[in-house]
């Protein structure tokens, strides 16, 4: 069978899409809480000891303390125009109604627990890490008519009143309706956290602390792709003979299977990051100074990735079955009427998988910190840097913070955060992060509160400035978000 053409025309279109954006900034988050998450020179006690391990120093025979960031979510519904009429007459304009989401994900940032011991502190603690994710899904039906015709031969196998070696040629053409649907959907994430343990003491007038932090990171992806299409209908079938044979026989059209194409993959990689950290930090009367840096050795990361798709072998076949077709071999002329039957649309299923390994050179990191003290005013400034060899990761941050110190502190802040990670030829990035916000805390007995409030230039893009580039309506939005966080001393 040789297939000469298949057109498609008179298209409708049925489609509709929607893709979120999942992230988390708990760094970010922790800053609001109190700068000293963030800025060295002011770490006290639990707070910034995963930066700084030289603020135990300052803690209180023992401490306790959890912060918690809520959800942020922001939500618009738009529609994506693609104008096909302009290039081809036999389609239109395209719309795909689309719903876009931007969600900060909530949770517990921060956990940890401090205790004096002689001379020393000691504290354990779990600090959330960055997180991205994304997720998608599409459902496209089109509908249209369709022709398309194919060069066979008829022989005695398929009509018993052909003679035994004689090959008729025929040119079949068929017309009708016909339908392909698209289903397809994925999901893929970045995600980390740390455990940390570290000690501090007061050594030569300076409070000096070392630690040491195991950050298990996991990377994914998933997705899914479902292509399904068959031929509805056939309005209009005829069968022209090529040589000396004549035909005006009728044929009819039965179409036996659809034709499925599916494919699915995922990978995972996970490595954990050992890393030994320290600091340093010097208070005067109205100068606070602190500095802080960090070392990881190299780490083998290890995955593993796999593809499987189900995709049609070849062309499906064709096959006559006689109803009362006359097959007249002294005139060479055929009449009567026929069926006609497409089959076997067969699939060949492939599987492809692989491992995934590669070596991360070590990494170090530093960040500094000042806070000056005037009257009641307490303004910082902090930045840091951390980087690998070899070029595969690297993370900044820097900010500052202006402070009222009253009875109840009330405090201000901006901070600037950007982290990149490349495994292999994959970049794993997000565009540089700008938060802006404040905070407060009060005392009641043993136990200290904290409230802040934050927003970040990913939300606020999200809320104001994407719909106003590709239009749409927001359905929810979020500025700004409020956390709050728990101490206790004892």
């Amino acid at each position: 069978m040789i297939l000469h053409f298949f057109i498609y025309f008179q298209i409708q279109t049925e489609i509709s899409a929607y893709a979120n954006l999942h992230y988390s900034y708990p760094a970010s988050n922790l800053f609001f809480i109190h700068p000293g998450f963030a800025n060295p020179s002011i770490s006290r006690g639990l707070i910034g000891f995963s930066l700084n391990p030289a603020s135990l120093v300052h803690s209180h025979n023992s401490e306790f303390m959890m912060t918690f960031a809520p959800v942020m979510d922001t939500r618009f519904s738009t529609e994506f125009t693609i104008p096909l009429d302009t290039i081809t007459t036999i389609m239109d304009t395209i719309h795909i109604p689309t719903e876009l989401g931007f969600k900060q994900t909530g949770g517990i940032d921060f956990l940890a627990l401090s205790f004096k011991t002689g001379n020393w502190r000691l504290a354990l603690g779990l600090q959330r890490g960055d997180y991205l994710g994304a997720d998608f899904n599409a459902d496209c039906h089109v509908s249209s008519d369709y022709e398309f015709d194919f060069i066979d031969t008829l022989t005695s196998s398929d009509f018993g009143g052909i003679p035994e070696g004689e090959t008729i040629p025929v040119q079949v053409n068929l017309s009708g309706m016909g339908e392909v649907s698209l289903h397809g959907k994925g999901s893929g994430s970045y995600r980390s956290g740390s455990f940390i343990i570290a000690v501090a003491r007061r050594l030569l007038g300076l409070d000096i602390g070392l630690g040491w932090q195991i950050t298990p990171f996991t990377i994914d992806g998933r997705f899914d792709a479902l292509f399904k299409g068959r031929l509805l209908s056939a309005s209009g079938v005829s069968v022209v003979t090529l040589n000396e044979w004549t035909s005006d026989a009728k044929f009819n059209l039965v179409i036996d299977a659809d034709s499925i194409i599916c494919a699915y993959g995922n990978t995972e990689m996970k490595f954990y990051l050992s890393t030994i950290y320290w600091g340093i930090k010097k208070e005067w009367r109205y100068l606070s100074l602190g500095i802080c840096g960090e070392f990881s050795p190299p780490v083998l990361v290890s995955g593993s990735w796999k593809f499987v798709s189900s995709l049609p072998a070849e062309l499906p076949k064709i096959r006559f079955e006689d109803d009362r077709l006359i097959i007249d071999t002294l005139n060479k002329h055929i009449s009567g009427s026929a069926k006609m039957v497409i089959y076997g649309f067969e699939k060949e299923d492939k599987t492809r998988s692989g491992d995934v390994k590669k070596l991360f050179l070590s990494s170090n990191g530093i960040t500094s910190g000042m806070s000056l003290r005037i009257w009641r005013f307490e303004f910082g400034s902090f930045g840091g840097l951390n980087f690998s060899a070899d070029g595969t990761y690297l993370k900044m941050k820097g900010g500052i913070n202006l402070s009222f110190l009253t009875f109840i502190p009330i405090r201000f802040g901006t901070i600037l955060h950007f982290q990149y990670l490349r495994i292999g030829d994959i970049p794993i990035t997000a565009l540089p992060v700008i938060s802006l916000g404040g905070g407060t805390d009060f005392k009641i007995k043993k136990f200290n509160f904290f409230l802040n409030f934050s927003g970040n230039t990913t939300h606020g893009a999200a809320s104001l400035i994407i719909p106003g580039i590709i239009g749409g309506e927001r359905t929810r939005s979020s500025l700004f978000s409020a956390g709050f966080g728990l101490k206790y001393n004892y």
